[in-house]
């Protein structure tokens, strides 16, 4: 985060204990992909 990126945990949400993993991306607009993608690839 000191460096400009956007972490979030795998959810969108701020980094915790609870979390089950994390995304970090150079900006916003990677970050939304990302999580786009980790979505899509989870069952339902």
């Amino acid at each position: 985060r000191a460096a400009g990126c956007v972490v979030t945990g795998v959810d969108g949400e701020p980094v915790g204990p609870a979390g089950r993993g994390l995304v970090a991306a150079a900006d916003a607009g990677t970050h939304a992909l990302l999580l786009a993608l980790i979505r899509e690839g989870r069952p339902r």
